[in-house]
């Protein structure tokens, strides 16, 4: 008997002690790894995307390498040129003369304008006739979703032209007022207007 008994014994204390025992997981540092992982790219940040827009005024454009641009310009995945322009009035044939030598020829040229504009102007129905001839595919937006649509067709990797005119107007807010901003929500606190 003694020797079931201890048997027994032993077998319940194997079940208590494995009841009791604290649970012993693997420990993984860092986030999951597995099939499926959800990522975040910032394009902006990332050269490999190519150039992009980071910011826009009155005065120009800022660019995802720290380069500010003055005044109008045409941008391609890799380059940026000043663009000789001094309003959307002087969109022509001859200002636009750049995309009939270029070879290869862009996927798509995207003409960002200082202001909405009705869409029988005569600027924008020479500016597609032009691009007609020239057999390129082109977009016509105000200049803020303009440069939004080209940050995204770039990092698709597509071969994008953006010619750009800085806003007439644009709305600015002085980092004071964005820090002010900030530190009433935190408080929660109300906002007040831009007059107040």
């Amino acid at each position: 008997m003694s020797i079931l008994s201890s048997q027994l014994l032993r077998g319940h204390c194997k079940n208590l002690i494995k009841k009791y025992q604290p649970i012993r997981g693997k420990m993984h540092k860092g986030a999951y790894e597995g099939d499926g992982k959800t990522t975040v790219t910032i394009l902006n940040r990332d050269a490999e995307y190519g150039l992009m827009i980071d910011g826009i005024s009155i005065y120009g454009f800022k660019l995802n390498i720290g380069i500010y641009v003055v005044g109008p310009m045409i941008i391609f995945p890799k380059t940026v040129l000043g663009w000789n322009i001094g309003s959307s009035s002087d969109i022509n044939r001859d200002s636009l003369s750049l995309f009939k030598v270029m070879v290869p020829r862009p996927d798509i040229i995207i003409l960002g304008l200082d202001k909405s504009y009705p869409r029988d102007t005569p600027l924008l129905t020479d500016f597609k006739n032009i691009m007609k001839e020239l057999n390129i595919n082109s977009e016509i937006l105000p200049v803020d979703k303009a440069c939004t649509t080209f940050n995204f067709l770039n990092a698709e990797m597509r071969f994008v032209v953006g010619a750009f005119l800085p806003p007439n107007e644009c709305d600015s807010i002085s980092l004071e007022r964005l820090q002010e901003i900030s530190v009433r929500r935190a408080l929660n606190e109300p906002i007040r207007g831009k007059d107040d």
